[in-house]
């Protein structure tokens, strides 16, 4: 079996999911992408094939594909132009599913719905089906067109073996420690969590750390009883997770957040706000974490401070349903629901 994938630049869910076709079902993948740069490479090289969208023009990206044959083609997203020509093109000549990636929310802005509107004449032409990575996506999938049973889940899931690897916190040794993984952007609302942060009063010897890079980073350096730290790799953010007690996403908006299905996978309490798009699959409230509006200062420290005064016992039944949790998506299942389209 041969499958055909389109992508911008290699990222850990894609390659994630990739093994998964190649482990559990034999797949043969051929990979075009924007850069042939990667960090991770699937243990079954010889089954993944790479090539580089700049070795070839629409026409002959389009020929190529049709070489290979595949059963089935996936394309992470819709703004690489050749790809979606090259998509509507095979669509036509191939009576195979043409899947895209989508981690896109619906927020009903113009451009969406404008989207919305041309989508049967541009996105349905060259797309047989969208791989939604949750429930906040379907919704937009919806909006463009597709129908419910074109419309499968799980297309982003962590590398949950390798987060699961670590232990448990427990005991009178649980860490006490925020984390928060990510870009020091706007829309992170690391402003807002500042604030609160700011507003405790008492902190009961837990410290917030900070890890990432982005333009508005030295605005959070010297900061009392928190420590900020550079972007680093996943091996190191494995360990900086492992030390950590709680994690924390103050984003204003987030189309998912990866790093959430990676905290709860470690087995971390989470506190994020209710916009993540991530967050209905791996955060309950009161069961191992806590939802909160975006922009609002008061609402995460009195999170926080919830966090603060639980005991032990209670943090460490946080831990263990996080990461029960974290099985809600899998690369295997994101791999199932992919080859289900080939027994329609």
């Amino acid at each position: 079996m041969k499958c055909v994938f389109l992508i911008g630049s290699y990222v850990p869910h894609q390659m994630v999911s990739i093994n998964a076709l190649i482990e559990y079902y034999n797949v043969d993948v051929h990979s075009f992408s924007v850069s042939k740069n990667f960090t991770y490479i699937p243990p079954n090289t010889d089954k993944f094939y790479t090539y580089k969208l700049s070795d070839y023009n629409k026409k002959e990206l389009m020929n190529v594909i049709l070489t290979i044959n595949p059963e089935i083609i996936v394309v992470s997203g819709w703004f690489i132009s050749e790809y979606v020509w090259v998509s509507k093109k095979i669509k036509n000549k191939l009576n195979i599913p043409i899947v895209s990636y989508s981690d896109t929310q619906w927020r009903g802005d113009w451009s969406q719905r404008i989207n919305s509107m041309i989508s049967p004449f541009h996105l349905k032409k060259a797309f047989s089906h969208i791989w939604a990575s949750g429930v906040y996506q379907y919704e937009y999938a919806r909006k463009l067109g597709f129908s419910k049973d074109q419309i499968i889940f799980n297309s982003l899931s962590c590398d949950i073996k390798k987060f699961q690897e670590l232990p448990l916190k427990s005991g009178e040794d649980y860490p006490k420690n925020f984390i928060y993984i990510g870009r020091f952007a706007e829309e992170k609302g690391l402003g807002y969590l500042l604030e609160a942060w700011g507003l405790i009063e008492n902190l009961d010897g837990w410290t917030l750390t900070l890890i990432g890079d982005g333009e508005l980073k030295k605005e959070f350096l010297n900061k009392k009883n928190v420590i900020v730290k550079d972007f680093m790799k996943h091996e190191e953010l494995r360990l900086e997770l492992n030390k950590s007690g709680c994690f924390i996403l103050p984003s204003i908006y987030e189309p998912w957040a990866l790093v959430i299905h990676e905290a709860a996978a470690s087995g971390l309490p989470i506190i994020c706000t209710e916009v993540c798009g991530a967050a209905p699959h791996f955060v309950i409230d009161g069961f191992n974490g806590c939802k909160v509006k975006p922009e609002n200062s008061l609402a995460l420290k009195q999170a926080m401070e919830r966090i603060i005064k639980m005991n032990f016992e209670s943090l460490e039944n946080f831990s263990k349903r996080s990461r029960e949790l974290a099985q809600n998506i899998t690369p295997e299942r994101g791999a199932a629901n992919l080859m289900s389209l080939l027994l329609k």
